[in-house]
């Protein structure tokens, strides 16, 4: 199954597999195109970095497309949803990086050409942290973006740039709340007294609620969702759903990094009109919550599934 993980390696032996014998022949064709070619880099990187242009950059005058567009059209078991990634993957952005923030492999990086913010997924955990800024090139790849080169990577002396800053004030504001601390049985209006009133603001007006006094809006969230149970989680991703029930299955709640293969792109204040991630649409709906337990003699971060809706959940996702 060719996944985001193995697709690079996919279109990579695709091309091997086609152009092998001709790939001398192209690169001394297409080199003076190569937009890197006086880059100062060991010969390896070099090397890898114009087959990475050659493969999903360039558009070879006999077919029209590059070879990983060919490798999409001709690939048969890809899911039409990793062939629209891979057809993404020309649309290259090649630029100096801030690095505002990272959580787990997301990286939230500013364009210091155009300020643009864009949110990028490392292919492994690495070295990159806020402040440094990134030389290369990055392709969209669904709801997010990727690393297509990375040419040099140094820190910047903009300490105090102001996205940085808020960054970091988001970022503690998240951590406080994924500190609160749960207990087996922990109900949603326990929880949700502990959220910052935006959260609360923000729920209520998903929900379409006018209630005035936080207790009250609490309140009427968690008659929302216990009463409308059904057609909240009919109306959701199937992917979300997946998370969902894997928490039940397990007992409710999970040791948070169970849910790895579900993304969680979740911010402190919250972006309208943003694409939601699997998990982030979970929390934000108050149907899966994150925070702390104890397991034995130690505090794990958790995702929980509140008291009231565990039962209502077991029937429906069974």
């Amino acid at each position: 199954m060719i996944t985001e993980e193995n697709v690079n390696q996919a279109i990579f032996d695709y091309a091997n597999q086609k152009y092998g014998k001709r790939l001398k022949k192209l690169f001394q064709i297409y080199l003076d195109e190569f937009p890197e070619k006086d880059l100062e880099l060991p010969e390896e990187a070099w090397s890898n970095n114009f087959l990475a242009w050659l493969f999903f950059e360039k558009v070879l005058p006999e077919t029209g497309m590059t070879i990983a567009e060919e490798f999409a059209k001709n690939t048969t078991n890809l899911s039409p949803e990793m062939k629209e990634n891979v057809l993404q993957m020309k649309k290259v952005i090649r630029s100096r990086f801030l690095v505002i923030s990272k959580k787990d492999l997301i990286l939230k990086i500013k364009d210091m050409k155009t300020n643009e913010i864009y949110l990028v997924k490392l292919h492994a955990a690495g070295p990159v942290q806020p402040n440094n800024v990134i030389t290369g090139r990055i392709h969209p790849f669904g709801d997010h973006y990727r690393f297509s080169s990375v040419f040099l990577i140094s820190t910047s002396p903009l300490i105090l740039d102001p996205d940085i800053l808020m960054s970091a004030y988001e970022n503690d504001g998240l951590k406080k709340i994924e500190s609160i601390p749960l207990r087996k049985g922990s109900s949603l209006q326990s929880i949700m007294n502990k959220y910052p009133s935006h959260w609360i603001d923000w729920m209520c007006k998903y929900y379409g609620l006018k209630e005035r006094l936080k207790t009250e809006k609490v309140r009427a969230i968690e008659t929302k969702i216990v009463n409308d149970l059904p057609q909240i989680v009919s109306n959701l991703p199937e992917k979300s759903k997946q998370a969902l029930a894997y928490c039940i299955k397990e007992g409710g709640f999970v040791k948070y990094g169970q849910l790895k293969d579900f993304d969680d792109d979740m911010d402190f204040f919250w972006n309208e009109g943003k694409t939601l991630s699997t998990i982030g649409m979970l929390r934000q709906k108050g149907l899966l919550v994150v925070g702390k337990m104890v397991y034995g003699d130690r505090k794990f971060k958790v995702a929980f599934i509140p008291i009231e809706i565990r039962y209502g959940l077991r029937s429906i996702l069974a």
